[in-house]
């Protein structure tokens, strides 16, 4: 089953993807879903976790408070 989502993105960045599934003709959603499920996958194996983590946890490392 998939979800249907709305973004908004800023004008360069729209863009910018819709050049980029144009040259690889495919739709500007396909696109968006592929590097989206990418990230995801990127930050999976790389330890992050979703689940059972306080929501400090999942900040960017330079964000969180003990960094300060």
């Amino acid at each position: 089953m998939s979800k249907r989502i709305q973004v908004t993105l800023p004008d360069r960045l729209a863009d910018d993807l819709q050049r980029w599934a144009d040259y690889d003709g495919r739709p500007l959603s396909n696109l968006a879903a592929f590097l989206l499920e990418k990230i995801v996958f990127e930050a999976k194996s790389k330890g992050v976790q979703w689940d059972d983590q306080k929501k400090e946890q999942l900040k960017p490392k330079e964000m969180r408070a003990e960094s300060k």
